[in-house]
């Protein structure tokens, strides 16, 4: 029997059109066409080893593939060759910096048996840290690797990593030489699909900026399970389960704080001044994590001297080298459109940060509805909360940030320019009815 005419009975028995075939080979449908048509005389034994696994063929049957590809009977001194599917076993995650007690109960969910979990919540919340940790933690269930692809979202002047790089880049590690990676993206998600099929790989997506980065990702295998972070709130597919991350219970932030700043440092502190400290930090993890790094590199400091500082302005406080509250904030605030930046910034204006949506709209000058919408891009990159239906909240780091993009624009002189540009954008004019 002919290569062509054994490849599309095989085909046929396992229910697959040509396109499912190509795809679960990760070849292209154009060279499955060509072998059942025997356009392909001399296909690569490549091809021909990845076509036998994904239709499941037993050692008989691939001997059969084997010596039709050949297109003489395999001899007793000519067996088909090894399995050619790349089998390096990645190690790729991060240190583990997770503090004790700290997130606890996120971990156990992450813990539970979910294909995909998306982890959201705004800058600096411990998103990452949360990941890598669960991912450690779960590290000894998945024996054939564990990819950690970081998507750069909100990356310091990088742009959001192009999902066919990322794949480029994961298939790499996988063991998949450059001149085997497609060109095209669904080529080339397929190929990563097939080379996880029958392997258990946990797979850490961090920074992702939304679903069109993350899904080419996401294997198809079973025995692969997926943790993704972003500061935006994704859909997640199938039976993903979505965790957002809120702040830190005061219990936690105090732990963390003493666990960072050493527990030398707040020697004879009162837990009252402790939980202040963690309380002006915004029960951020971020923030607390930048102020027990100053308290650590200012030796004549003491945990009150430290809370006096940020009693004061405690955005400028929260700096520790590269690290910085308001750069995270910065970022997200860059990645909103243009009408939704100016949005943030008015929203600055409001000296109370805990308002309703009529107040909303009488601020922004346009309909509820209309506010609504514009509000709900904000509460989707996490700059804002909603507490309960009609009631939103701006974090006290993100009201102290969004106040001085907005002070910065007043002392410019544009505040007004501000208004009527975003007016024209909203199609609305201060005192319409």
């Amino acid at each position: 029997m002919s290569l062509g005419a054994l490849l599309r009975m095989w085909r046929q028995r396992a229910l697959l059109t040509q396109e499912q075939l190509a795809e679960r080979a990760g070849l292209n449908v154009r060279t499955v066409r060509r072998l059942e048509n025997m356009g392909l005389l001399r296909p690569r034994a490549t091809s021909v080893l990845l076509l036998a696994k994904a239709l499941e063929l037993d050692g008989a049957e691939l001997e059969m593939l084997y010596a039709a590809a050949r297109g003489r009977p395999a001899g007793p001194d000519e067996p088909p060759p090894a399995d050619p599917r790349p089998w390096t076993v990645p190690r790729q995650l991060p240190a583990d910096v997770a503090v004790p007690a700290v997130r606890e109960r996120e971990l156990a969910i992450l813990m539970e048996h979910h294909s995909v979990v998306c982890v959201d919540g705004m800058a600096g919340m411990g998103k990452t840290a949360l990941a890598v940790s669960a991912a450690h933690r779960l590290a000894p269930l998945f024996p054939d690797g564990q990819l950690f692809v970081d998507l750069h979202a909100h990356a310091r002047a990088t742009a959001p990593v192009d999902p066919g790089a990322a794949l480029t880049r994961v298939l790499r590690a996988l063991g998949v030489p450059g001149e085997h990676i497609p060109w095209h993206l669904d080529d080339r998600a397929a190929l990563y699909r097939s080379v996880l099929a029958q392997r258990r790989i946990l797979v850490v997506l961090d920074d992702a900026a939304d679903e069109h980065q993350a899904n080419p990702l996401l294997p198809a295998a079973p025995g692969c399970r997926v943790i993704i972070t972003s500061r935006r709130r994704l859909a997640c597919p199938g039976d993903a389960r979505n965790l957002s991350l809120d702040d830190l219970p005061v219990p936690e932030a105090v732990a963390l704080f003493t666990r960072l700043a050493g527990r030398e440092r707040d020697a004879g502190t009162s837990v009252d001044v402790l939980a202040e400290v963690v309380r002006r930090c915004g029960l951020l993890p971020l923030a607390i994590r930048i102020a027990a790094a100053r308290l650590r590199a200012h030796p004549a400091w003491d945990v009150r001297h430290l809370l006096d500082r940020l009693a004061t302005d405690r955005l400028a406080e929260l700096v520790a080298g590269r690290h910085s509250v308001v750069a995270a904030l910065d970022r997200s605030y860059e990645r909103l459109p243009a009408e939704h930046r100016q949005v943030y910034r008015l929203l600055g204006s409001v000296v109370r940060p805990v308002f309703g949506l009529d107040a909303a709209a009488t601020l922004l000058d346009v309909t509820p509805a209309q506010a609504r919408r514009l509000l709900d891009e904000l509460l989707d990159a996490h700059l804002l909360q909603e507490p309960a239906p009609g009631r939103y909240r701006l974090h006290d780091l993100v009201h102290g940030h969004a106040s001085a993009l907005w002070l910065s624009a007043a002392l410019g002189g544009s505040a007004e320019r501000e208004i009527s540009a975003f007016e024209q954008m909203a199609g609305v004019r201060l005192g319409a009815e």
